[in-house]
């Protein structure tokens, strides 16, 4: 699990900034869970239109996918870190607390131009709970290894675009076990760049039918959940799609390997068969989201996603957050940290779960987590007060 994430000079993010999932006990209210630690399962940001919102996202995401794939995935090594327009000639730097195996640790990364400045990794002592590096790196690759033997050869192959850690991760240095769910279960619709990437709604369609296909407790699960939020949808039938008779030798008929799905809808004792391309987008949408939802859940990790609600109902999108917070349905501590524009979801957290994002009058992002706004109370309603202005956090629209 996730206690902090720390970003600072990446984007519209000047000075530091900290999305802080951990809290004292005194505040404990809501989804939390003491494992090496008190940590929020949920954090929400909120704030107008071009506040940063989706540059902390996209600078979490691109730090995770760096910190652990940069040395197996040559292309995370050019990842374009701008930094704030203010500070360019400065490094962006990163950082990270996390609980595995009950153990807490602290990661951070320092990059100016794609080359590593520095880079550590300490683990606190569950005793004393006092920090202990395991490796300190510093420019030009000098490595200093403190609680742990790094192979020479294995230095060797330490380049100044590839963190360390990723290396030792790759290199099966902790074992199977060791820093796995961090290195895999994260889920996440984080964009980079202006481009959209269209998908076809029969590629979307294919990818929902193989993966039911091949999880027996996945699809029942899902047919289950779409009847609950009151779909309609009683069966769903995946069938292959036939080759295209164009495609004319064995070979392309071979290759072309897509399936579609049939939803079944029972209106008076009559099964009526629509092809699912014809239900909502709604629906399409949280068929999609659950399914990549399903191993997180099961195994534990993060799903980090801009703009949860997206062709969600609210009441969908609140089930989504009540799935985090069941702890049969969510057995292994996943957590949820995404962005909205809906703020009709601040009613159901709590004022350790909300961040306040907006820009300061040099452009930067800043951030602000509920209860650290003086007056605030646990019974509040969170979602009234923040229409009407009294969080800040709103767009500031100036009418002609």
């Amino acid at each position: 699990m996730f206690l902090n994430f720390m970003i600072k000079n990446y984007h519209s993010i000047g000075d530091e900034l900290k999305i802080d999932f951990s809290t004292a006990a005194s505040r404990r209210i809501g989804a939390f869970t003491d494992i090496g630690g008190l940590a929020n399962k949920i954090a929400c940001l909120v704030g107008p239109n071009a506040s940063g919102k989706s540059n902390i996202l996209r600078g979490i995401v691109s730090f995770l996918n760096y910190m652990c794939h940069s040395y197996a995935r040559p292309e995370l090594r050019e990842l374009q870190l701008m930094p704030h327009f203010c500070c360019s000639s400065k490094p962006t730097e990163f950082s990270v607390r996390f609980i595995e195996d009950n153990v807490q640790f602290e990661y951070a990364i320092s990059l100016f131009n794609n080359i590593v400045q520095s880079e550590y990794l300490k683990r606190f002592t569950p005793e004393t709970k006092r920090p202990k590096y395991v490796f300190v790196r510093e420019l030009n690759n000098e490595v200093k290894q403190f609680n742990m033997k790094i192979n020479k050869s294995d230095l060797n192959r330490l380049t100044e675009n590839v963190s360390l850690f990723s290396l030792l991760l790759w290199s099966n240095y902790w074992g199977n076990g060791g820093f796995s769910r961090l290195s895999k279960n994260m889920l996440t619709n984080v964009r980079f760049g202006s481009s959209f990437v269209f998908v076809s709604s029969i590629e979307r369609i294919d990818h929902i039918a193989k993966a039911l296909r091949q999880n027996k407790l996945l699809f029942e699960d899902l047919i289950e959940e779409l009847k609950a939020i009151d779909t309609g949808i009683s069966e769903i039938h995946p069938v292959k799609i036939p080759p295209p008779m164009h495609y004319a030798t064995p070979i392309e008929k071979k290759e072309y390997d897509m399936e579609t799905l049939f939803a079944l809808h029972r209106i008076d004792e009559n099964d009526y068969k629509l092809h699912l391309s014809e239900e909502s987008a709604g629906t399409i949408n949280f068929m999609e989201l659950f399914i990549y939802l399903y191993p997180i859940l099961r195994n534990g990790g993060i799903l980090i996603s801009d703009e949860l609600e997206q062709s969600l109902h609210p009441d969908i999108t609140s089930r989504i957050l009540d799935i985090f917070l069941d702890k049969d349905k969510n057995p292994n501590n996943a957590q949820i940290l995404f962005t909205t524009h809906n703020p009709w979801f601040l009613q159901y957290l709590t004022k350790t779960q909300i961040f306040i994002v907006e820009k300061n009058d040099k452009a930067e992002t800043e951030i602000t987590r509920l209860d650290e706004i003086k007056g605030v109370r646990n019974d509040e309603n969170y979602f009234l007060k923040y229409i009407n202005g009294e969080y800040d956090g709103k767009p500031k629209i100036n009418e002609r």
